[in-house]
């Protein structure tokens, strides 16, 4: 399972560029990121069929705000493709499903 891969791969987790800048644009750092993942997260979506290799959405949270991860379990590193803040316009009230 794909949340197996991820938790095996918090040791080594490389961002980036585009999710180092989204990260900022969001007020976190990767940092921040790395610790909430290690705190927990939850699997949104399983994308085992990109065409880049399996990935999928998670979410977790840093403090009290909502965050949701896109990551890619890849030989032995953990890859964070992209960090946001979920809209409540978009997600319902638990983060976990769209709208």
């Amino acid at each position: 399972m794909i949340t197996d891969d991820i938790k095996r791969c918090l040791h080594s987790v490389k961002h980036t560029f585009h999710a180092l800048k989204e990260e900022y644009n969001d007020g976190l750092t990767a940092k921040q990121i790395e610790d909430a993942l290690k705190d927990g997260f939850e699997l949104i979506e399983d994308y085992p069929d990109d065409p880049r290799g399996k990935s999928c959405l998670l979410l977790t949270w840093v403090d009290v705000t909502p965050v949701h991860v896109v990551c890619a379990p890849h030989e032995g590193d953990l890859i964070i493709i992209t960090v946001y803040i979920p809209s409540e316009d978009e997600w319902e009230d638990n983060f976990k499903q769209r709208k």
